[in-house]
């Protein structure tokens, strides 16, 4: 049979799928990838696989769910499939969260979160070293081809290696007039109600509602200081990296008000001291979400205002709680 070239424009939908259909067909290769984990060397094999198995904090690409041969004892792997979209805000934590909520509910007893990407972009995403593994779709392509000869194997290890193309597969903005109206009269009402925001103007793609500020007096270095607006999560979180939350919060507890509405919070490899307000969507009527982002804003001028008033008490617990 002709080999022919492979779909030009690669989308991460596409990888979990593939990948999906491999776990529950190919028992090498379900063996194999747990083979990449801290699981390595259990006797298990894959009996549910989701793909966009989704909650209120977010949603995993792929969740497959192992259980061990000898004891029946479950575990579960969140995949992030990433082609070169970059990594949202507290992605990582947002994969734990879900994960732990299912060992709530008594689906499995453990798990670890795995990014799935080309080389190049672990190497170019800074945030790519919050997973808990990183495995390549170079690698997966080199084991199907070697462990599938098949036409239909060398298919898709074609697919996944031509996947690792900057130039195949650089990414777009998905331009929406919904969202550029949202973020707009955001603009406007940052600039004209919470100058403290320092708020730059917006270019996002479709659905966004996270976005970052960090006025000029928040530093860089040693550690970067930022507000997190988490819109869709309604989280605002002052943002301290490279910290260890459990270590912080004990450090700076007494600045906290006494309200009990700052709470302290590991987001990754970050400690973010958060206020809770309403989540915001794109889907809601523009003028209801305007009233939710001025909510939204305040509790951020609140956050700005704290740390301004604590500076020095912050960082100096943020510096004695540095993430190893």
């Amino acid at each position: 049979m002709k080999q022919c070239e492979t779909i030009g424009r690669k989308y991460e939908r596409d990888i979990d799928l593939l990948l999906a259909e491999e776990f529950m067909v190919s028992q090498n290769f379900a063996a194999w990838f747990l083979g990449k984990t801290r699981f390595a060397g259990v006797q298990a094999e894959p009996v549910d696989v989701f793909v966009s198995k989704a909650d209120s904090t977010g949603e995993s690409d792929l969740v497959v769910i192992y259980e061990e041969v000898a004891t029946s004892q479950r575990f579960a792997i969140h995949i992030e499939d990433k082609i070169d979209a970059p990594l949202q805000p507290d992605q990582v934590d947002r994969y734990r969260q879900r994960a732990n909520g299912e060992i709530d509910q008594g689906h499995y007893g453990e798990f670890e979160i795995v990014l799935c990407a080309p080389q190049f972009y672990k190497d170019s995403q800074p945030g790519a070293r919050a997973f808990d593994r990183y495995v390549s779709y170079g690698d997966i392509a080199d084991f199907i081809a070697a462990n599938d000869s098949s036409p239909r194997g060398q298919y898709r290890s074609r697919f996944l290696a031509s996947a690792t193309s900057r130039r195949t597969n650089s990414w777009k903005k998905v331009d929406d007039e919904k969202t550029n109206l949202f973020w707009a009269e955001i603009y406007r009402i940052a600039s004209r109600e919470f100058p403290i925001l320092e708020m730059k103007e917006p270019n996002f793609t479709k659905d966004s509602t996270w976005i970052n500020f960090r006025p000029a007096d928040m530093p860089t270095m040693p550690r970067r200081i930022y507000i997190s607006f988490k819109g869709s999560l309604g989280y605002m979180d002052l943002t301290f990296t490279r910290c260890v939350s459990y270590q912080f919060e004990k450090r700076i507890r007494s600045l906290l008000d006494c309200d009990g509405l700052m709470t302290v919070h590991q987001t990754g490899q970050s400690s973010a001291i958060r206020l809770k307000v309403d989540s915001i969507s794109i889907l809601e009527p523009l003028g209801e979400s305007m009233v939710k982002i001025r909510a939204a804003f305040s509790a951020c001028e609140k956050l700005i205002t704290f740390y301004r008033n604590h500076r020095d008490e912050l960082m100096q617990g943020a510096a004695l709680c540095v993430l190893a």
